[in-house]
């Protein structure tokens, strides 16, 4: 949508079409989307002949790979400001985020939905990547862009300065469990290492623990900004600190292609305040069951459950405790980096239509997309656009989006997956009754994007009429024609040299005017007629009114050298 100021989130180089910009708080920009690599809702559940929903484990299993993705994201602009100023293009944001990331692998669903005696028996459950990532951070930034019309280049970056408020992020996670099968002993081995700032402590034991802020310090509760009148400390006074970047450029190819790139979140921030490092060694153990089974049988003295209870505690207590590590040091998070590469073809200055590649780096891996796009726009009122796209391992993304301009005020609303919506009438997706539906086994991702902006200064409709001054019109007279009749201009009135070489007397004479000349001057001209031309008059000759090649009007056309992505109606 590069009709709408939000379009330099994911292309820097771009200028909107407005000289002002301005994005009314916390609702101008409101984003927020869902992403499942593994398996959709309609992979675990289906109905049944008698309308019972029921899970459909293996069917849900069947569908993930060995390692999974579940991405969660928001965000919401609290200020926006943007202006042109010459060939440049100024905005600053203070925009407020949230990125959560969970990876699972298969076999963490496999031993939820069928235990460990199925088709693992035997066999080592890897849970190995088990972890997510979480972070909330705000971003202040400053953004410029500027077009070089010569070069038919544009390019642009935005400076952000980062500041972190929680995050968890899970370093190291190699975790499986297998079960003997002739025994039934299981073998358990575990590295872990996870870092946190800003998360509420839970002891483990008397001197272990996970996250770092302590509930039960009410100075650090304060100071953290969580106490009755300490909100401002939460909101701003924290030492989680970061710098980031986003660059772009935009280069027009021809009149009708616009080659486009950007790299988005490059950075990182530095967590200080209320951090914890928990650690878990290489931790192996090994459980064949109860040594001594009388008191789990029954005894007097003693309950069996609480015994059992106290034989798992203590047999792995001890064990896992003696390996595990907890500390409180700063440490530093990347942003997830985000690629962009397009490519615009402009059909007229209502159409558009554009291929775009999209790449983001998730734990390490990197996450791929493809999308089609086509947008129309109808004047500065009102564009739509629609589009398909491929990524999240998903091939049911079917976008639309639409923005509407009522004086200034702008509203606009997008999505890359319409379906998803549909997804909200799950009993009726899950039977087969006629209406709108949607095959909920294929639709994995799920986004909204909106907002209401103020925009000033868009360029005016262009006018069609020829400008006076215009190169390509033809002369009335060539200036160095022999016969052509010279005027000059003096204080009593106007001297007109004829082409036999006379002059004809000053007077007033306006040669547009409809008959407001004396009887005197008619009879004079009458005289004349067989020496003089009239030049405005209707009965004048061919030869006489025009000389040299006639040019039609032409109209200008945008040069080639325009980045902007919105094309003039000249063009």
């Amino acid at each position: 949508m590069p009709s709408i100021p939000q379009i330099t989130q994911v292309d820097p180089a771009s200028i909107p079409d407005s000289k002002l910009n301005i994005g009314l708080p916390i609702i101008s920009s409101i984003y927020g989307s869902a992403f499942n690599t593994g398996f959709s809702l309609g992979d675990i559940f289906y109905k049944n002949e008698n309308g019972i929903v029921m899970p459909d484990v293996e069917n849900a299993i069947s569908k993930m790979r060995s390692e999974n993705f579940l991405i969660l994201n928001a965000s919401t602009d609290l200020l926006f400001v943007g202006f042109k100023k010459g060939d440049d293009y100024y905005s600053f944001n203070i925009t407020e985020k949230i990125d959560f990331t969970f990876n699972y692998p298969q076999d963490l669903i496999t031993l939820l939905m069928e235990g460990n005696g199925n088709n693992l028996l035997g066999k080592r459950a890897s849970l190995d990547g088990l972890g997510f990532d979480f972070t909330h951070w705000r971003e202040y930034a400053i953004h410029w862009v500027h077009n070089d019309e010569e070069r038919h280049f544009s390019y642009g970056a935005r400076l952000k300065y980062l500041y972190g408020m929680e995050n968890f992020t899970t370093d190291v996670s190699v975790m499986g469990i297998e079960t003997n099968a002739n025994t039934h002993a299981l073998d358990f081995d575990v590295s872990l290492d996870f870092r946190s700032s800003g998360i509420p402590m839970v002891m483990l034991g008397s001197d272990t623990a996970i996250g770092g802020l302590n509930t039960d310090d009410t100075d650090q509760m304060e100071r953290a900004g969580f106490a009755e009148g300490s909100i401002r400390n939460y909101l701003f006074n924290r030492n989680n600190k970061g710098v980031g970047i986003d660059f772009g450029f935009n280069y027009r190819l021809s009149d009708k292609l616009l080659l486009e790139g950007s790299i988005l979140d490059l950075g990182f921030i530095n967590w200080n305040d209320y951090t914890a490092n928990s650690q878990l060694k290489q931790w192996n153990y090994s459980y064949s069951g109860i040594g001594n089974p009388i008191p789990v049988l029954g005894s007097e003295s003693t309950s069996s459950v609480s015994f059992l209870k106290d034989v798992l505690e203590d047999s792995t207590e001890g064990s896992l405790l003696n390996s595990y590590a907890y500390s409180n040091p700063s440490y530093s998070t990347a942003l997830r980096t985000k690629i962009y590469a397009s490519l615009e073809y402009t059909v007229d200055h209502n159409n558009f239509v554009s291929l775009s590649l999209y790449s983001s780096f998730v734990r390490g891996k990197w996450r791929r997309g493809l999308g089609l796009a086509y947008n129309y726009h109808l004047g500065h009122n009102f564009a739509a656009t629609a589009s398909y796209s491929i990524y999240n391992r998903s091939y049911s993304n079917v976008g639309l989006g639409v923005t509407v301009n009522f004086g200034p005020l702008e509203i606009y609303c997008l999505t890359d997956n319409i379906l998803s919506f549909g997804m909200l009438r799950q009993e009726s997706n899950s039977s087969s009754s006629s209406g709108f539906t949607v095959d909920n086994r294929k639709v994995k991702n799920g986004q909204i994007h909106f907002g209401i902006n103020l925009a000033f200064g868009r360029p005016k409709k262009e006018k069609v009429d020829e400008p006076e001054d215009d190169e390509n019109r033809a002369k009335a007279v060539s200036d160095d024609s022999p016969k052509a009749a010279t005027t000059t201009k003096k204080s009593s009135g106007i001297k007109t040299v004829l082409p036999t070489g006379e002059v004809e007397s000053p007077g007033r004479t306006n040669y547009n005017s409809k008959g407001n000349s004396s009887q005197k001057e008619k009879s004079q001209k009458n005289k004349k007629s067989s020496k003089k031309s009239s030049y405005n008059n209707k009965t004048e000759k061919k030869e006489n009114s025009r000389k040299g090649e006639l040019k039609t009007k032409v109209q200008e056309t945008a040069p080639k050298s325009s980045t902007l992505r919105k094309v003039t109606r000249k063009l």
